[in-house]
């Protein structure tokens, strides 16, 4: 339903063509082989089409996405119906995949995330968009980021390799999959994005020394496989 301001422009747009049915005729006469009313209703008519398409087509670029006036199940409620009636809005689907995740619902959350980056090229390549469905994968297997998580994550890395996320992502899956000299690089990529004396930091600082400790007792991945 059009708003009470399309409503307006609308009766405004009708109004300027009844006054024009009106003075038209003084000023134009009737032109050759065109009669009167014919040259009233060339000019009023198109003003109306366009009041109409102002009012039921209002400009404004994309589609909005519902907002959480109504929060919890309600409003997850009107985001599913809304991605329903517009499968393509990618924006809504990462909203949807957000508050899924904040239910604890992982595999549809990652499903959702799928979604949004399926049908969205700009989402596609947000980092952050796929640090999340990293995330939301991960999750829905336990809390481990090997197989698509870890590749959701390296995609994002490809995009901005000094991604914070994206970088404590990626070291953790390293640490995972016992590559502690591969996570020791990463996290110490990640390193400067924390600023001296934080708490992060130091948190960080010491997962990097325990990586460290752990890659002298260890061989790389390669040379291990080998001599497997």
């Amino acid at each position: 339903m059009p708003d009470s301001s399309h409503v307006y422009w609308l009766v405004a747009a009708a109004a300027a063509a009844v006054a024009l049915a009106f003075a038209l005729p003084r000023f134009v006469g009737r032109a050759p082989g065109l009669p009167g009313t014919t040259v009233v209703l060339a000019v009023a008519l198109p003003v109306l089409a366009l009041a109409v398409a102002m009012a039921l087509f209002p400009s404004g670029g994309d589609d909005e996405i519902p907002g959480p006036e109504a929060e919890g199940e309600t409003y997850r409620a009107r985001l599913v119906a809304h991605v329903a009636s517009k499968p393509r809005d990618g924006r809504a689907w990462v909203a949807l995949a957000r508050l899924d995740m904040d239910a604890d619902r992982f595999a549809e959350a990652a499903q959702h995330f799928a979604k949004a980056i399926e049908v969205s090229a700009k989402i596609a390549r947000d980092p952050g968009v796929l640090c999340e469905y990293a995330d939301a994968l991960g999750m829905a297997q336990g809390g481990r980021l090997e197989g698509e998580p870890a590749a959701a994550v390296e995609r994002a890395l490809a995009l901005d390799p000094s991604h914070p996320k994206a970088l404590e992502m990626a070291g953790s899956a390293a640490y995972e999959r016992g590559d502690f000299r591969k996570a020791v690089g990463h996290w110490r990529a990640l390193l400067p994005h924390f600023p001296e004396g934080t708490a992060a930091r130091t948190e960080l600082a010491a997962a990097i020394d325990r990586a460290e400790r752990r890659a002298a007792l260890t061989l790389p991945p390669a040379a291990a496989s080998r001599g497997g």
